[in-house]
């Protein structure tokens, strides 16, 4: 993750960096329960995925699951970019502390990428119809993704919170 001063991109006044962080952290607070929300829905399919028996039902929930991993996908990605040049510089002005801040969400974040390109990988090489087996180790991966998802997402939520708590003077 790159994370640039703010005051490095922009010449602006204290009072403009506090507005742009207030309403960096509202969008935030929005993105990430639109999020979790479709999250919940990778989790759900794939939790259908590793339950079927039927061939043809379940290689129908894995194109489903697909889709709506590459919604997620397309979602998560549009964030991640938003937050590295409007979120990140300003909590990193604000706190006046280093980018290290954001050091153990960026480990969240690659294991999740890492477990999502593996179930991406996969199914781009496996035949179909996919078996059982191949779906429920497909669908593994995501369960595994989900995890790290959740608690990227949490130690998000939890600068947020301090954002705000920091900032009650200035009514976030």
């Amino acid at each position: 993750m790159v994370v640039h001063d703010a005051t490095d991109k922009r010449l602006i006044s204290e009072d403009t960096k506090l507005l742009l962080l207030e309403k960096a952290v509202v969008r935030a607070r929005l993105d990430l329960e639109t999020l979790k929300k479709e999250l919940i829905e990778v989790y759900d399919k794939a939790c259908i995925v590793r339950k079927d028996e039927n061939i043809n039902r379940l290689n129908q929930e894995l194109h489903e699951l697909n889709q709506t991993l590459k919604h997620f996908l397309r979602d998560w990605c549009n964030h991640n970019e938003w937050e590295e040049t409007d979120l990140y510089p300003y909590a990193v002005w604000y706190f006046g502390e280093d980018p290290q801040l954001f050091d153990y969400m960026e480990q969240d974040h690659k294991m999740a990428e890492l477990y999502i390109h593996a179930f991406l990988q996969t199914l781009n090489r496996t035949t179909v119809p996919v078996s059982q087996k191949t779906a429920r180790r497909m669908a593994s991966y995501l369960l595994q993704a989900y995890a790290f998802l959740k608690i990227k997402f949490k130690e998000e939520e939890d600068i947020l919170t301090a954002l705000e708590d920091h900032s009650n003077r200035f009514h976030f």
